[in-house]
């Protein structure tokens, strides 16, 4: 049975130069006055965790959902008993019944965002995200899978020392997934995105624009068992992303120098769920640490975890769909982050 699927799911060191002399009829020249360079570093430094936050919590946890969905899942059913049916859905849904043929090219759109609040008195923030995906995916064979995905990412909020911050982000990733056994499968990610960040603050007559990049390297392993009725998942996983914000000069020509830094995160954990009659509710958890974390997120920690809730809801063998949310900051000091993301599935 060949199908198609649509899925709907979402710091910088600075140098400051001598700005432009005015002149003042009846008084001394000065000069305009600027954010510190201190206060301009850190904001930089605060967009830069939330970008890396949300694509750690939205945009790979959305392409491995749909790697998920689509490996077979040998075992789980009877061998030869036909097309899938609305039993057994998981939240990652496995895809096929035993027996089918590959599910050929597929086709699946995710949308989802979250909200992260930063309470630390030096690198504060109240960041909203949101953010859309869209991605196509061959089915080589029943236990392999090659997929590339296009996404856009958004934010907007403050940031201490007076800053309002807005990002928008376009990026590509390629991916692809192997099924090893009756029960484990293996995925890979590679993605680049490139943003702009505009920065005004309250405090000055001042504003800022500049560029910024990302890799993202995610590996991952993941399981699916039954026990009885009870359905359990693990994964593990590590992700190792470089950023690279740009130097710029700002409205009052100061120059602010560019950065590297970089997010080293391993995780660990997986969900439990439910199958019930046409729905299945799940809970997920997940223990992380960060071995390598962007410049100014290590006061929050290097140790943490997420837990969330979702549920899948299959309308028919061809539609489903399904809702999850969950908070990401478990044991990340003066750090509160949500995220969310909606599901519909279709397969034709």
């Amino acid at each position: 049975m060949k199908s198609a699927l649509l899925t709907v799911s979402v710091s910088v060191s600075s140098l400051v130069l001598a700005g432009p002399v005015l002149a003042q009829a009846g008084g001394p020249a000065v000069a305009p006055a600027s954010p510190s360079a201190t206060a301009q570093s850190t904001a930089v430094s605060s967009g830069i965790q939330s970008q890396s936050n949300n694509t750690a919590y939205v945009v790979l946890p959305g392409i491995s959902a749909v790697i998920q969905q689509t490996l077979l899942g040998p075992g789980l059913v009877a061998p030869g008993s036909g097309p899938r049916s609305t039993t057994d859905l998981g939240p990652m849904h496995r895809g096929m019944a035993a027996g089918d043929e590959p599910m050929g090219w597929q086709v699946w759109a995710q949308t989802g965002g979250g909200q992260a609040t930063n309470s630390l008195a030096t690198g504060g923030y109240s960041i909203g995200t949101y953010g859309a995906q869209l991605g196509v995916q061959k089915q080589i064979t029943p236990e392999f899978l090659l997929g590339v995905s296009g996404s856009w990412q958004g934010s907007n909020g403050t940031l201490n020392g007076g800053f309002a911050s807005t990002n928008s982000t376009f990026g590509v990733t390629v991916y692809a997934g192997y099924q090893l056994d009756e029960h484990w499968n293996v995925s890979a990610m590679a993605g680049y995105s490139s943003g702009t960040n505009t920065m005004t603050n309250s405090g000055f007559t001042y504003n800022a624009n500049y560029a910024s990049s990302q890799w993202s390297f995610q590996g991952g392993l993941n399981g699916y068992y039954k026990v009885g009725a009870v359905v359990l998942a693990p994964m593990v996983s590590i992700l190792y992303s470089p950023i690279n914000s740009y130097g710029y000069t700002d409205s009052n020509l100061v120059v602010v120098p560019g950065q590297i830094t970089s997010l080293t995160r391993g995780s660990a954990g997986g969900f439990i769920s439910l199958p019930l009659d046409k729905w299945q509710p799940y809970i997920r958890a997940t223990i992380e640490h960060d071995f390598n974390a962007p410049t100014g997120s290590g006061a929050n920690g290097y140790t943490g975890g997420t837990i969330g809730a979702g549920a899948t809801v299959p309308l028919n063998d061809a539609i489903w769909a399904s809702i999850d949310g969950g908070y990401n900051s478990i044991g990340r000091y003066a750090l509160s982050s949500w995220s969310g993301s909606v599901r519909l599935a279709l397969r034709f």
